[in-house]
């Protein structure tokens, strides 16, 4: 009983991060606006260099430890990156503020509800409908139209006309959207290859539930790891075991295994938008849900495990089975083999029973750089993200910076999100996979994959002496062949942001939702408790929002 009060009060934290949608936009014309015009005596062009240096303050989140270039003496505030900027377009950058990356929602937050926000910083779409409701934003359709590169054109125009209508309104380009590329979320299955050998399993790279749960009961039951002890488990999972796309160890995948997309909008057989956590197909998912943790083979825990807990038991070589990302690797498995170098990765596809993964795409616009009405120089920043889009897309002139130390993360930069093209994740796969296969040359490689094709060639068990250039090899060589199989389907949501109920219903929908999952999986209320479920959540205002996304799914078309 108090494990399950523990349930019960977690998921009064849990939540899901749902995006505003903008309303009464329009794309926005040539004529709209005045804020970066070219003037006199201003750097003409999306590139052009500034006469005297111009600064802007930025938000900004601390991506936490960093591996700087060995000797270097690089911060946050003064490296490659912000050094490039000043040399190429005379550009200082200051932080506004500097918090870690948790609290970064929370402050930006705190900062609009005070009206008291930076120059520049991203927000999400939530927090840019709020902004652009107050009037707090600058017009940037005229900065955008006379400093935008063709690159950064291209990049955001492929992605639809209905994505530029998130930042638009009535006829005004309110913010520069970054962008998620397809398939840079597709789920995998990452299972112990050494412990499948020790059971005794020959398991091919498309599996399906019935594999999965093989698997499952003989981690748990068959001393995989051959210490003579019963004390390995099987299907890993947290308190956000359930979200709209994929998640670290989430359960994620075991629905889309039944075609169910829980936190998702779908369209129905009579192509009617419909809530997918409301639909049968999520019903029998979790029906196979409770029968496994009935059966022990789903972690008994994992209501209660937070979700920056969710590779303990992998980590402390407990746990052989894995599921979430392609590059889940880089934190869900790369302690495995720090902690044991003997312990073997491999990925695999849980398809639905007509053998495709479903994959559930993420929203296409990722956080929106904002700018203050009335701050000076608007088309500063837009000159930064061009120069950064060619980075992001291996441009033939895109500066190489940290090229020569690959374990430099990316998001120590200024601009802290990117602006990739839709098929950018799918292509760098198919570029690695041909050069595995001599299919490309080393030299035909952009510079900043070489490294990481130099280490494929070393082989994964050499690099377990570095887990993380391990971990990255894995991700981009074995997890990237998943994607690019024929297997693979995406999936869009049909509506991505929040309506105006939701504003005030949909805490209490997404709480009644969690509540009524979790409790059938643990076995709190029969499965038919679902359909007590659906009825209380359209009666509570489900309803009255299903009709909302409708309206707004239909105009942004």
């Amino acid at each position: 009983m108090k494990r399950k009060k523990t349930w019960f009060t977690l998921l009064l934290a849990l939540s899901f991060a749902f995006t505003a949608a903008c309303s009464d936009k329009q794309e926005p014309s040539a004529s709209s606006g005045t804020a970066g015009k070219p003037a006199e005596g201003d750097a003409p062009g999306p590139m052009g260099k500034y006469a005297s240096p111009v600064t802007i303050n930025l938000g900004y989140y601390n991506p936490g430890e960093v591996k700087w270039p060995a000797g270097s003496n690089d911060t946050l505030q003064d490296n490659r990156y912000t050094r490039l900027i000043e040399d190429t377009l005379n550009i200082k950058i200051q932080h506004a503020f500097e918090v870690p990356q948790t609290g970064y929602e929370d402050k930006v937050s705190l900062l609009i509800s005070s009206n008291d926000i930076p120059d520049f910083m991203f927000v999400s779409e939530g927090q840019f409908k709020i902004m652009a409701d107050s009037d707090m934003l600058e017009d940037m359709t005229a900065a955008y139209n006379n400093y935008a590169s063709p690159l950064l054109k291209d990049v955001i125009s492929g992605f639809g006309p209905e994505f530029m209508k998130k930042v638009t309104y009535n006829g005004k380009m309110l913010g520069i959207p970054s962008t998620s590329p397809a398939h840079d979320s597709d789920g995998v299955v990452w299972i112990r290859k050494d412990w499948l050998k020790n059971v005794g399993i020959d398991l091919p790279e498309v599996i399906k539930m019935d594999d999965l749960e093989k698997v499952a009961k003989a981690f748990i039951e068959n001393d995989p790891d051959q210490n003579g002890k019963k004390d390995t488990y099987g299907i890993q999972s947290t308190s956000s075991f359930v979200t709209s796309t994929v998640g670290y160890n989430s359960l994620d995948l075991i629905f889309t295994a039944y075609n169910a997309y829980p936190k998702t909008w779908r369209k129905d057989a009579n192509g009617q938008i419909v809530y997918g956590s409301l639909l049968p197909e999520t019903k029998q998912a979790l029906s196979k849900l409770r029968d496994m943790y009935a059966g022990g083979m789903l972690d008994k825990e994992f209501g209660t495990v937070k979700t920056d807990q969710f590779a303990k038991d992998i980590s402390a070589g407990k746990a052989g089975i894995s599921m979430g990302y392609t590059w889940a690797p880089m934190k869900a498995l790369a302690d495995s083999v720090k902690n044991n170098p003997k312990a073997e990765w491999g990925a695999y596809m849980l398809v639905s029973p007509d053998g495709k993964l479903h994959a559930r795409q993420p929203n296409p616009l990722g956080r929106i750089m904002a700018v203050k009405k009335g701050a000076k120089h608007p088309e500063a920043i837009i000159k930064l993200i061009n120069l950064f889009a060619t980075m992001d897309n291996n441009a033939p002139d895109a500066p190489k910076v940290y090229a020569d130390s690959p374990g430099t993360n990316w998001t120590v930069r200024p601009i802290q999100m990117t602006f990739r093209t839709k098929n950018t994740v799918r292509d760098r796969f198919q570029r690695f996979q041909d050069a595995a296969a001599g299919k490309l040359k080393r030299e035909q490689l952009p510079e900043s994959d070489q490294g990481i094709y130099d280490n494929y060639t070393k082989g994964l068990d050499a690099l377990k002496a570095s887990p993380q250039d391990w971990a990255y090899v894995l991700y981009q060589f074995v997890g990237g062949k998943m994607v690019l199989r024929p297997e693979v389907v995406e999936e869009y949501n049909q509506f991505y942001g929040i309506t105006k109920s939701m504003e005030t219903k949909w805490a209490n929908l997404t709480k009644l939702e969690d509540e009524a999952f979790i409790r059938i999986i643990v076995g709190d209320k029969p499965v038919d408790y679902f359909d007590t479920f659906v009825t209380e959540w359209k009666k509570q205002g489900g309803d009255d929002v299903t009709k909302e996304v409708a309206k707004e799914a239909e105009r942004l078309k």
